[in-house]
């Protein structure tokens, strides 16, 4: 997947810590663990193994795969740390992130990558575009006027925001997609005064100079 020039400014300023990239390293270590390596995995790691982001003062150090030093789950582990499927996890993960970050940083073997076991995105791509689109957000002005979060304690692994309420709120706002980003899970909206953030679990309605009390009233009883 072609990234955005936004993207990959975002890339050329991030820290990088040195990881495993050749391909055949990453076939050896699939072969170590007795799974059968995947194109997206294999990318993954060759494309984004040692990309760096902070949660606060906290290093994410992403990849797969990690050559020494590791501080986190990755520190006693020179391979693979592979999750099995079970219960309500239908596909097998690979843990993706060596931090001291308390959260579960997983991708599977199609290349989708979550949090908490949580969907975030179909490619991890879209997660950098994210990222991307987040760091030019937050040197901005803009605000959170509107948050609608699924229900941390009902919903499922897999359940992502309803596709059929998010089309009403674009038509009724006249959103348009951000032209560089992609289709995915994750959307960023737009129609010159509001920007809507799609997450997987979320739709947040940001602005720089307010919502009117009828947009706001819009947008809930669309998801109320």
């Amino acid at each position: 997947m072609k990234l955005s020039n936004r993207a990959r400014r975002f890339l050329d300023h991030s820290k990088w810590k040195d990881s495993v990239r050749e391909e055949k390293d990453i076939v050896q270590a699939f072969e170590a663990a007795g799974i059968a390596p995947t194109n997206a995995l294999i990318e993954f790691q060759k494309n984004f193994g040692g990309f760096t982001y902070y949660a606060y003062l906290e290093p994410i150090v992403f990849g797969i795969l990690h050559k020494p030093p590791c501080r986190g789950a990755f520190e006693c582990e020179t391979g693979l740390i592979v999750m099995e499927p079970e219960d309500d996890i239908v596909v097998r993960h690979l843990e993706c992130a060596d931090t001291l970050y308390q959260e579960t940083f997983t991708i599977d073997e199609q290349g989708r990558y979550y949090e908490g076991y949580d969907i975030k995105c179909h490619r991890f791509e879209t997660h950098i575009e994210n990222l991307a689109m987040l760091e030019q957000v937050n040197t901005g002005k803009w605000k959170s006027v509107f948050k609608y979060e699924l229900d941390f304690y009902h919903k499922g692994c897999y359940d992502i925001v309803d596709q059929t309420k998010y089309g009403e709120l674009v038509r009724r706002m006249g959103l348009k997609k951000i032209d560089d980003f992609p289709e995915d899970i994750v959307s960023w909206d737009t129609n010159g005064e509001l920007l809507v953030w799609r997450k997987a679990d979320a739709v947040i309605v940001l602005s720089e100079t307010g919502i009117s009390a009828r947009q706001r009233e819009e947008i809930e009883g669309i998801f109320g």
